[in-house]
């Protein structure tokens, strides 16, 4: 079996059962990319294992339909596993692949965009008002009973669909993933004040649709 053979089936099951050093669950990441770094493909399974899950939840969030999500995320796998060289270690190695991942989308997103751009409106609200005054927490929390958590999870989905690509990823790294201002920043290579006005925007955005959704 071919070394990148190998690999694509690491990416796609988890651990493989081929040669290479040990690697055991009790490995931590840096091991693990050390050793898939000098060829080990069953270290690079464990990596995907770890955090395929996790991975998968920002492929979601920005793209709102499961098989697309999954074959994105594979993606950042495989791109991952290609750019190893270049993971520093400066970083958690899922922060980096967190980043990979969102720009994977977003190059999807981007080139399945056929509406009209409203990036814009990050220009036109300005960057003053902490967008956290804007929160999403009770909006986005779903009911527990199926029908209407089902209705209101395609209202979501819905919503976030008319946002711009940008404005997807930073209410997915900051409603979901947590990030901070900086940290989302970074992943989207802009300046701190693009982050909070794309914040301001697609909050306020996603709530006037969300209870337009409510009240209809």
């Amino acid at each position: 079996m071919s070394g990148s053979d190998s690999t694509s089936k690491s990416v796609g099951r988890g651990v493989t059962s081929g040669g290479g050093e040990l690697t055991t669950p009790g490995d931590d990441d840096a091991v693990l990319v050390a050793k898939a770094r000098r060829g080990d493909a069953d270290a690079f399974g464990e990596l995907v294992t770890r955090h395929r899950r996790r991975a998968y939840q920002v492929a979601m969030g920005m793209l709102g339909h499961h098989e697309t999500a999954m074959d994105l995320a594979q993606e950042a796998f495989l791109r991952a596993y290609q750019s190893l060289d270049r993971f520093r270690g400066e970083a958690a190695f899922f922060t980096w692949l967190r980043r990979i991942v969102t720009n994977v989308c977003l190059d999807h997103l981007r080139k399945a965009e056929h509406r009209t751009p409203t990036t814009s409106y990050d220009e036109a609200l300005g960057v003053d008002e902490d967008p956290d005054a804007v929160g999403l927490a009770g909006t986005l929390e779903a009911p527990d009973t199926g029908v209407r958590r089902k209705e209101l999870g395609a209202a979501i989905v819905a919503a976030m669909r008319t946002l711009t690509p940008e404005q997807r990823a930073a209410v997915i790294l900051r409603e979901v993933e947590g990030l901070s201002y900086e940290e989302i920043a970074k992943v989207l290579e802009c300046a701190t004040g693009t982050v909070m006005s794309r914040l301001h925007y697609a909050r306020k955005r996603l709530q006037t649709l969300l209870r337009e959704h409510h009240e209809g």
